[in-house]
């Protein structure tokens, strides 16, 4: 197998390549960087005549499905010159966009799958609540404004690339391996293949899908319950919103308090934290790729409770519950809500990615110090930390300042390692973490 990691933002970008050369995309990134760095190789595949056998998505927001229906418009883009050609209209502008690799198939579970009848309200009241918290000065509750306001944008994505692979524009089968409908963990779909590639699908299962929506419902309720009556309470203290009003109704993810104080900070600092976990990321689609004797792990954004349990549904766990894999892509860009001890006990790797460029001060510092520390008392076997953003090439001062961070501190872990440890930076477009 190959396996390159892309400049990707903040977001997701690999490319998986079987040993007899079959080609699967997971992700896009955000839009800006998949034109800059990932449309690129892509334009290559086209031109010699390569194809994206599968095109995965693993869940909707905007840092991992905004390059890909970038991808797809450019590919329409095309094909509507192509046809206009065609029919004698030779004067047509070639479009300025670089024509990608064709696509086989995508898997995709569409928003308006997983929620239902709900699509249009969900995005309206996340869209809502981000407006009515976007004058909060609570830092937590600016923290929930723009994590809604950026799902509230991720949703008209997800549902433009559901449009732009219908039958009746580009006409991509999705999700054929599961009759077109939601991708999920499956005792009938046990397998999937990628020419000499396996691909083990890990999650999400169907109950946790049904909970997810069960999740949206309530949120819904609650929401359109209490969205006045705080939208009035604001106007009247001048826009004086306190976490203990909202936390449970317009950020349900957040723990109830009514002040952020000492437990609160302590609950802060405690890794892998579930109920912190938004619930696009929750739903994330994640895989084993197995071939030629490597093992490839793609998380997503996902929890690592939810990793476990769809390794030990297929069995992919030793005696004591553990797994050693080629390549592990550390879920969640390396937040610290998305793992945990017992996962980086669990799941060793020779290389592990970090996609994140430090918006969102992800990766997250104390993961890369668990992940350290884990190996260093458990495992005498050499390992190495991949990351797909440095200080220097962040498209934020925010990015750069905690990239920065992360470099020293990789350092010090690799010479506190004893020569276990090295690290890896991107310094081009990609760099290619499994050859």
């Amino acid at each position: 197998m190959r396996l390159t990691a892309f400049r990707a933002d903040e977001g997701d970008c690999l490319l998986l390549e079987s040993t007899d050369g079959r080609r699967l995309l997971v992700d896009g990134g955000t839009q800006d960087s998949y034109t800059a760095h990932v449309a690129p190789a892509l334009g290559r595949l086209q031109r010699d005549g390569k194809r994206l056998d599968i095109v995965c998505i693993t869940h909707i927001d905007a840092d991992h499905i905004s390059g890909i229906l970038r991808l797809l418009d450019d590919e329409a883009a095309w094909r509507v010159h192509d046809h206009k050609v065609s029919t004698g209209e030779t004067n047509q502008r070639r479009p300025s966009t670089v024509r990608p690799a064709q696509v086989g198939t995508i898997l995709h579970n569409a928003f308006h799958d997983q929620v239902g009848k709900n699509t249009g309200r969900v995005e309206s009241m996340l869209a809502a609540s981000a407006g009515l918290l976007s004058s909060a000065t609570d830092g937590p509750l600016a923290r929930v404004a723009q994590a809604q306001r950026d799902l509230a944008a991720s949703i008209p994505q997800a549902l433009r690339v559901s449009r732009r692979i219908r039958s009746d524009q580009l006409n991509i089968p999705q999700n054929p391996q599961f009759g077109g409908k939601l991708a999920l963990v499956s005792d009938q779909v046990p397998l999937l293949r990628l020419g000499t590639t396996s691909l083990k699908v890990i999650g999400p299962f169907p109950q946790d899908v049904t909970k997810l929506r069960r999740d949206w419902d309530t949120w819904l309720r609650a929401h359109e319950q209490a969205v006045e009556g705080i939208r009035a309470r604001a106007e009247r203290d001048a826009g004086d919103l306190r976490l203990s009003e909202v936390d449970r109704l317009l950020a349900p993810r957040l723990r109830a308090t009514e002040s952020l104080g000492e437990t609160e900070v302590e609950l802060a600092e405690q890794l892998g934290l579930r109920s912190n976990v938004t619930t696009p990321n929750l739903a994330s689609l994640m895989f084993l790729a197995e071939d030629d004797g490597s093992k490839v792990l793609l998380t997503g954004d996902g929890h690592a409770d939810d990793i476990l349990k769809g390794l030990d549904h297929h069995k992919a766990l030793d005696g004591q519950g553990n797994l050693h894999v080629t390549v592990l892509k550390v879920q969640h860009h390396g937040s610290e809500h998305n793992i945990h001890q017992r996962f980086c006990d669990a799941v060793t790797a020779d290389k592990y990615v970090f996609s994140g460029d430090g918006k969102h001060e992800n990766p997250d510092p104390k993961v890369l110090e668990l992940v350290h520390d884990r190996r260093m008392a458990n495992d005498g076997r050499k390992f190495s930390f991949w990351f797909t953003s440095t200080s220097t090439l962040s498209a934020t001062e925010e990015g750069r300042n905690h990239m920065a961070k992360v470099e020293s501190l990789a350092k010090r872990l690799a010479s506190r390692s004893g020569g276990r440890l090295t690290n890896r930076f991107v310094s081009g477009n990609s760099i290619r973490v499994l050859t």
